[in-house]
């Protein structure tokens, strides 16, 4: 489980640095929001493995609903052309909120485990 929980943190912190950072994280030839969005999407599978286990408080579970429901949303109704919109920066907020109540630092995301 552990490993599981590593990941979803360090998917929360790619998920939560700005674009220019999240551009960073990536080869140059990396479509970025794609995948910023399938790294959350894919660690979004583990979260109930890990809510079995009580990892997560029910704050931080609905928190990570939150982030899953904004995701979808602007999946839905913007344009991936502007993944630094208002919308996707929401989305971003949500990131940090979370690793707060987590108690987990707010930093560059540890990629190999992404």
């Amino acid at each position: 489980m552990a490993e599981n929980y590593v990941k979803t943190i360090e998917t929360l912190r790619l998920l939560s640095s700005s674009y220019e950072d999240q551009v960073r994280c990536f080869p140059d030839f990396a479509d970025v929001p794609d995948e910023v969005i399938s790294s959350f999407e894919t660690v979004f599978l583990l979260i109930p493995s890990l809510i079995e286990e009580e990892i997560f408080s029910f704050k931080s579970i609905a928190s990570i609903l939150r982030i899953y429901n904004k995701m979808q949303w602007s999946l839905r109704n913007l344009d991936l052309d502007d993944f630094s919109s208002t919308e996707w920066n929401e989305l971003r907020e949500l990131s940090k909120n979370t690793l707060r109540l987590l108690d987990e630092v707010i930093q560059k995301p540890d990629m190999k485990y992404i």
